[in-house]
């Protein structure tokens, strides 16, 4: 691991003087080039726009074979014709421009427009004209006809795309790399045929209600996005929070709380509307709405306003209480802590708190952090072409790491230090409270060949747990050496190895590598990455 950040550091220095080749980092373009050409990564971007996760690839993989009953033939359709009685064939056959087909000893027979479901009617009565008797018919679809198709207006990528006459709208729209969700409309989307428009699509119809109108397609059909109308923004206790699209100037309050769904706890609906050239808000019961109309560019807001009388908090590890206690409103560890019954193995000096909200905030500074390390990967410059080419495998090393490392998920710990007054810490509703036990075993993570727990003795120091572990992958200058006690509070003990005052029973000792600075930004920007995560999550990422 040294070895890699030094690496890093001989190849990531800054811009050499004019005359070096200012040659950037090919991973840099490649992984910047991705994000944009992915459609899934793109409407990831954009993904504040209701229905943007239509067009996610589900469509265009599949093609309709036309066997819907109402499917009208068309010109190219491939028709199975099986006779039999006085007269014997089967054969596989193709309506002709005429709209026909045409069959032995009896001549083409007229099929264009005919319902899929009347096909076979309409096949035998044009052969029973020639023969009276004896002769019987079975005709079926096999595939509607091939069909190109335009597809135009604010697409991701316009262009002409290939599909069955009996394929759906969405699917072209699909291949099309989906709707613009800056500028496109899921409302105004229009099928025109030689200049006049044939049909009109409302994918909310299809999203809420699951209505999508049957059409067939021809050869040089437009199928056309519009540009969207106006958008009400919908935030708090709902499903979807985000941009909904209006299909006129305003709409009914009734219909965007049933689309975007709103959760149990939403009490209470907030509008804030322009009215000409001030903003006025207004409130709503969300069962008492009636026909309120909104406007484009109004925001909503679902709001709970229950007032909470008692909460419920989760007890767990060493004890004989129940697992989940009811305490009123604004009651403190200490309430908690004066209800439960503890046992010979209730390490009653180690309480941990655990926090949901602790917990997003701890995984938004991580994501942040891993966020300005992504960055600083993807912009660094290299002065040589064969420096960029070195460096390249280094990045894409350090960006799987920090793939991986956004899928860490912070324990929202609120570390009780010693000496805290337990009545000064107000519980919430959904804390958890953990009761550990008394161990007396000493854990050892990270850069040790063998992570193990070792039995705790008084005598030894951080040094010898780690030798008992067999030993670190590197020397101890190179290492950072931190100690998460009981309580989940950490110390750096990396200047005191030979104390053996600083590791007590239960203790938890994380070995982690320590960049090679050479006060280069990218390699403290990963050292401090690293020990967010182990602090955060109590676990030992290595690069």
């Amino acid at each position: 691991m040294k070895n890699l950040f030094l690496v890093l550091v001989l190849l990531l220095q800054p811009q050499c003087v004019s005359a070096a080749l200012d040659v950037q980092n090919s991973v840099a373009d490649a992984e910047q080039d991705s994000i944009l050409d992915d459609p899934v990564e793109r409407r990831r971007l954009n993904s504040d726009i209701y229905g943007s996760w239509l067009f996610d690839g589900g469509f265009k993989d599949t093609s309709f074979s036309g066997i819907n009953p109402d499917y009208r033939i068309s010109q190219g359709d491939r028709l199975l014709v099986q006779l039999w009685g006085g007269l014997n064939t089967q054969d596989e056959r193709v309506v002709d421009a005429h709209g026909s087909i045409f069959i032995p000893r009896v001549g083409p027979v007229k099929v264009q427009g005919t319902r899929n479901q009347d096909l076979n009617t309409v096949v035998l009565k044009s052969i029973k004209r020639v023969y009276k008797s004896n002769v019987e018919a079975y005709v079926t679809l096999l595939s509607s006809q091939k069909v190109k198709v335009f597809v135009s207006g604010l697409v991701n990528n316009p262009g002409l795309y290939e599909g069955q006459s009996a394929d759906s709208v969405l699917r072209f729209i699909d291949q099309a790399g989906g709707i613009r969700a800056d500028l496109g409309s899921y409302r105004q989307i229009y099928l025109k045929r030689s200049g006049k428009t044939v049909a009109n699509f409302d994918l909310y119809e299809f999203i809420s209600h699951g209505n999508m109108p049957a059409t067939q397609l021809q050869d040089g059909d437009v199928i056309f996005i519009d540009r969207q109308k106006g958008y009400v923004t919908t935030t708090g206790e709902v499903g979807f929070a985000g941009r909904y699209e209006l299909s006129g100037r305003n709409t009914s309050l009734g219909e965007i709380m049933n689309a975007v769904v709103a959760t149990d706890k939403a009490t209470h609906i907030t509008v804030v509307e322009p009215e000409g050239t001030k903003v006025n808000a207004k409130q709503y019961r969300i069962n008492d709405i009636g026909d309120v109309r909104i406007l484009a560019g109004t925001r909503i807001k679902f709001s709970s306003q229950l007032r909470p009388n008692s909460i419920s908090v989760e007890v767990l590890g060493e004890h004989d209480s129940q697992t989940e206690l009811v305490l009123p409103w604004g009651a403190n560890l200490a309430d908690l802590l004066d209800q439960l019954k503890y046992t010979e193995l209730s390490n009653r000096n180690a309480v941990q708190l655990f926090r949901a909200d602790v917990a997003r905030r701890q995984k938004d500074m991580l994501m942040t952090s891993l966020v300005a390390l992504e960055q600083s990967v993807l912009t660094a410059r290299s002065s040589t072409r064969e420096e960029a080419e070195l460096r390249k495998a280094e990045s894409e090393t350090i960006l799987r790491w920090i793939r991986r490392a956004k899928e860490i998920d912070p324990r929202g710990q609120v570390i009780l230090s010693e000496g805290y007054n337990p009545k000064d810490i107000v519980l919430q509703q959904g804390d958890k409270i953990v009761i550990p036990s008394k161990r007396n075993l000493v854990m050892i993570h990270g850069e040790v060949l063998f992570p193990t727990a070792i039995a705790f003795k008084p005598d030894l120091s951080a040094s010898k747990y780690i030798m008992q572990a067999g030993g670190t992958n590197a020397d101890f200058d190179d290492l950072n050496i931190l100690v998460m006690k009981p309580n989940g509070m950490f110390l750096n003990i990396s200047e005191d190895l030979n104390d053996d005052e600083n590791i007590g029973p239960g203790d938890e000792v994380f070995v982690l590598a320590k960049p090679d600075f050479k006060s280069l930004q990218l390699t403290k920007d990963i050292s401090q990455v690293i020990y967010q995560v182990a602090v955060s999550a109590a676990v030992v990422l290595a690069l």
